[in-house]
């Protein structure tokens, strides 16, 4: 059993890579960095289990940049060896080694769902639960819905889709065992509370937002905007993600198709780049969109989000999956409405009809039927663009992570008020 007299050590163990810069400093994905910001400002420092890259290896991040970190930011970070496939099971003793020694220095260790190469690193909240250490398990996102639509769906045979299927369940066995032993679970979406509410001993849901209330867009240029939009004019609608297929993007090129086909004049444009970009380019081309469907490139996160956003009068994020993050949040912050399919994420995130509407899944008539009313109904498109905006003023970073915080100080102060009463009793 561990009780905390001073400062908390809080470990958190990933998979995602550092690189120790010669200066000292290190290099990590720049989208985590903020996310590890805001984690010191709310607990305190935080010990970091990471692999680490030699300064030659490609040093890939998941957001568009890379930002590094010094001791003085609070992170310090512990290394150890990188996995680059199944095949480095020789790897694993030493991974291992510098876990233990992690593990039992830490009064907190939080692991989140984890994929292949790296299930392994559970490990580390198995070792904690075994020396009676506070766990806090995250669970990131559906996995499952979104590997089951991606992955395996697409497999070329029934011996490799059989393969693919079994990952998948080892991967939710690995998940349900750390909900099950965790202290404390956070579900960073609703469709996570779904699947996995039951199992959690202690699980509570979270919100992801990554703006602070001076990233909000100001009065007067929000004012500005809204005459902009009641004033007529194209619809301007906006998408900034990773162009993967699951993103639905499209599902809303064909959508502006069957408007521009209607006769209503509609704009899109769309942020950001990966494997569908020329996909996608194509598809505008074949339905005669192009010239009203534009791909803007990636934007850094932050103020060139939220700038890009907020230039538009719509937010569409046409998931395929449960996929629905960190975007609805900046599009709150830019003060947009989104406009989305229904799911199990997306039900329980926007408020249909106030903030956001949404459309029946992978329908692109109905799609478009949402964009049409909001092109005809400026009044109900700025009386949303104005909830949205309200809702960012109250759903900050900062406030996130001290609600966060709480919750895992009551881990301990539950344990010390059992202390306490097991002394009087005595």
């Amino acid at each position: 059993m561990t009780t905390v007299s001073g400062p908390m050590r809080y470990l958190l163990v990933t998979h995602i890579p550092f690189v120790h810069e010669r200066n000292g400093a290190v290099s990590v994905d720049g989208l985590w960095a903020r996310d590890l910001h805001g984690l010191v400002q709310s607990i305190g420092p935080v010990r970091v289990a990471a692999p680490e890259l030699a300064h030659d290896d490609a040093h890939q991040t998941w957001g568009p940049s890379a930002a590094t970190l010094s001791p003085q930011d609070g992170v310090t970070f512990a290394g150890f060896p990188a996995m680059r496939s199944r095949r480095d099971l020789w790897r694993w003793p030493a991974v291992r080694r510098v876990l233990r020694r992690e593990v039992e220095q830490a009064d907190l260790v939080h692991t989140s769902n984890l994929f292949p190469p790296y299930l392994g690193l559970s490990y580390a909240h198995d070792l904690a639960v075994a020396r009676g250490r506070k766990t806090l398990f995250v669970i990131a996102e559906d996995f499952h819905d979104m590997l089951e639509w991606e992955w395996v769906r697409m497999s070329r045979n029934g011996i490799e889709r059989f393969r693919r299927a079994r990952l998948v369940r080892r991967l939710e066995e690995r998940v349900l065992r750390s909900t099950r032993t965790a202290s404390l679970t956070f579900f960073h979406t609703p469709a996570a509370v779904v699947r996995y509410r039951l199992d959690a001993r202690n699980g509570i849901a979270i919100r992801q937002p990554g703006h602070e209330i001076e990233d909000v867009i100001g009065a007067a240029d929000f004012a500005r905007r809204c005459a902009e939009v009641r004033a007529g004019g194209p619809l301007i609608v906006t998408a900034a993600c990773r162009h993967k297929s699951l993103k639905g993007i499209d599902l809303l090129i064909s959508a502006i198709g069957v408007l521009r086909g209607d006769g209503v004049p509609v704009e899109a444009r769309i942020y950001g780049q990966g494997e569908s970009t020329e996909a996608w380019k194509s598809l505008a081309r074949q339905l005669g969109v192009a010239d009203c469907v534009h791909f803007c490139g990636t934007l850094e996160p932050g103020p060139a989000v939220y700038a890009a956003i907020g230039n538009g009068h719509v937010f569409a994020m046409p998931h395929r999956t449960n996929d629905f993050g960190r975007a609805f949040y900046d599009a709150l912050a830019a003060g947009v409405p989104i406009v989305a399919f229904r799911n199990a994420a997306s039900s329980d995130t926007l408020r249909d009809g106030v903030d956001g509407f949404l459309a029946p899944p992978d329908d692109v008539e109905g799609l478009a039927a949402v964009l049409r009313r909001l092109h005809s109904d400026r009044q109900l498109l700025t009386c949303a663009s104005q909830a949205a905006r309200d809702r960012a003023l109250h759903n900050t970073r900062s406030q996130w992570f001290q609600l966060r915080a709480g919750w895992i100080r009551c881990l301990f102060d539950d344990e010390r008020a059992d202390n306490h009463t097991e002394v009087k009793a005595a």
